[in-house]
């Protein structure tokens, strides 16, 4: 009967997902025993926390499931979905406005999703909106639920409370950003809210998914597009850092998602004039988001020799240092006029003036005038700064407004990035050095103009160290910094003399998307669990 089935595949498989599946709800209750053994929560009882959470582990399955017997057999696509459910737990794992600054965010998000494209500082919100700010404040975790003031489930209870009139209201929404294309997918979902009467909860909520289904979309084309080092694409692009930030209202979703196109772009093996277009069109929207993008445009020099193009562009694309000089000379213009064009549009529909920097003693003329004047010792600062923070490879782990640390992550998402540079060992085998020297310029640059913007705007000019930076900065760098890490790998004598006898079943990039997933989800769970279960701090 065993070799029976067996030697049946469909049998086989169905007994494979199956036993999955026990394994699934084995270790959802596993979870729930070890919830109320450490830290001993009263919210629900155990038949009732056990039902949720294996609930939960189910549908995580029944995406996995669904994806591999009912999705085309198509790396881009089932690397999008997967992205999508992913930062689906960490959209509802973090709980509202708890994203660095999402408070702003959300408030013109709202603005814009009312209908409102002009920038007033004494506009008036609804009394949700304001309800919503007073009872999710900015690091929530360390003042409130890290201190045993008030739990999450509390801040849930005083938010519908504010609206009912049971509570005073005394906080009003206000934001300080002034743009609006970066918000343009969280205003659609708050549009949708609105226009179904759902109240500023809800419409967060869905401004989120929004925001995370966009990111998504992008996933898949820039994995479409790569030709290699895609294992470590993937690996970035569902790293933790990267799936808590898009699933929030952060602009940094069209930024992060826009980054990952423009890499898989440049690691193309083919270039045709739609590529061009979008990559011209995502560096813009790369610079105009974080000016210290300027750091990727390096890597315009992997793209390939382009196609289709008539016979009048021989001239310029006989050597490829013409084209691709030309390609960043149109990528740098495009992003120049965007963001000057955005900058006009703000001056004449916005009437905050002269915003002010969150510090004192911020001057950032001075602060280059500084630098200049003294170089060497900014180098010291730059470089001590750099040491303090380990290089930001492992503050993968810092969530809420910086103010939630999870070591768990901040250990394991690098080790995982360097898994996944293991894997594209090969890809970095075919590469010449000309791509080890682009992505050694691009993650030095990228560490450079991030940390040195960082002094400028946000670091007094007598401190000695340099603040603010955020490894969700960085992530544009880790990919040049691993790839790297890739090349060299493929590089090395021993696996230039390892000769294969046979090809792997799985496929790096797919091996790579399964892991990312299960590792993002147990991220997103222990999220939910230092927020509503019991803290680590």
């Amino acid at each position: 009967m065993m070799h029976e089935l067996w030697s049946n595949r469909r049998k086989r498989s169905a007994l494979f997902w199956g036993l999955g599946y026990l394994f699934v709800l084995l270790c959802g209750a596993g979870l729930v025993y070890y919830w109320r053994l450490i830290y001993g929560f009263n919210y629900f009882t155990t038949a009732a926390a056990t039902l949720l959470v294996c609930a939960f582990f189910s549908a995580m399955y029944a995406v996995v499931f669904a994806t591999a017997r009912f999705v085309p057999q198509s790396l881009p696509i089932k690397a999008g979905l997967l992205i999508f459910f992913a930062g689906l737990c960490f959209t509802a794992a973090n709980p509202p406005l708890q994203a660095p600054d999402e408070t702003m965010h959300f408030v013109r998000a709202y603005a814009l999703g009312s209908g409102d494209f002009t920038f007033d500082k004494n506009r008036d919100y609804p009394k949700d909106v304001d309800a919503l700010v007073q009872a999710f404040p900015g690091f929530y975790y360390s003042e409130l639920v890290a201190t045993e003031k008030r739990s999450m489930p509390q801040g849930f209870e005083l938010y519908y409370d504010l609206l009912n009139g049971e509570e005073p209201m005394r906080e009003q929404a206000s934001t300080l950003t002034q743009q609006f294309l970066y918000y343009l997918p969280q205003a659609g979902g708050i549009a949708l809210g609105r226009l179904f009467g759902a109240d500023a909860l809800v419409c967060m909520y869905l401004a989120r998914a929004v925001n995370l289904l966009v990111y998504a979309f992008f996933c898949a084309l820039a994995v479409y597009c790569a030709s290699s080092f895609v294992p470590l694409l993937i690996a970035l692009a569902a790293s933790p850092p990267a799936l808590f930030i898009v699933s929030s209202c952060s602009p940094d979703a069209l930024f992060l998602g826009a980054c990952w196109l423009f890499i898989g772009i440049c690691l193309s093996d083919c270039f045709s004039k739609k590529r061009a277009a979008a990559l011209v069109v995502c560096f813009a929207l790369m610079y105009c988001t974080k000016n210290t993008a300027i750091a990727m445009l390096p890597m315009i020099a992997l793209v390939p020799q382009p196609q289709g193009l008539s016979s009048r562009w021989n001239k310029l694309t006989e050597k490829s240092w013409r084209y691709q000089a030309a390609l960043g000379a149109v990528c740098l213009a495009a992003a120049l006029i965007l963001f000057q064009a955005l900058s006009l549009y703000t001056s004449l529909v916005s009437n905050y003036g002269r915003v002010e920097y969150a510090l004192e003693g911020i001057d950032g003329g001075a602060q280059l005038a500084f630098i200049l004047s003294n170089p060497i010792r900014y180098i010291a600062v730059f470089l001590y700064s750099l040491y303090r923070d380990k290089a930001n490879l492992f503050s993968s782990g810092a969530f809420g407004w910086m103010d939630l640390v999870e070591p768990f992550v901040n250990y394991f998402t690098p080790l995982v990035w360097m898994f996944a540079a293991a894997l594209c060992a090969r890809d970095g085998a075919k590469r010449g050095m000309k791509t080890a020297w682009v992505m050694l310029i691009c993650a030095l640059g990228m560490y450079a103009v991030t940390y040195t913007g960082l002094y400028l705007t946000s670091t007094p000019v007598t401190l000695r160290e340099i603040n603010g930076v955020q490894t969700r900065y960085m992530m544009t760098g880790f990919f040049a910094l691993f790839a790297l890490a890739a090349i060299l790998i493929g590089r090395s004598d021993v696996l230039q003399d390892t000769q294969r006898q046979h090809t792997a079943k799985t496929p790096p990039a797919w091996r790579m998307l399964h892991f990312s997933y299960c590792f993002a989800v147990i991220c997103a769970i222990l999220l939910f669990q230092n927020y509503y279960i019991g803290t680590t701090i």
